[in-house]
């Protein structure tokens, strides 16, 4: 896997993986948006990777989802609805 492919994969596994753990809490994009004092469509833009996600907004995304950051690179929804055989 080249370097640039594997960049554009982990920047959109990121995105992805923050707003699949927001739905799996529960939470609304509108109650994470406002735990982060912005807009919902900013917010919006964070979960669909219009924009980009910033460490420091990337710390505060973990800590409005109670989960660490690692969680978010590595969360792999499978593992959750996975039957054990």
């Amino acid at each position: 896997m080249n370097c640039l492919y594997f960049l554009f994969f982990m920047r959109y596994s990121v995105y992805e993986n923050i707003r699949k753990i927001r739905e799996l809490k529960n939470l609304t994009r509108e109650y994470v948006a406002a735990e982060l004092k912005m807009s919902t469509s900013g917010y919006g833009k964070i979960e669909r990777g219009d924009v980009d996600l910033t460490v420091s907004k990337l710390i505060e995304i973990s800590k409005v989802l109670e989960v660490s950051i690692e969680f978010i690179f590595k969360f792999d929804v499978s593992i959750f609805f996975s039957e054990t055989r």
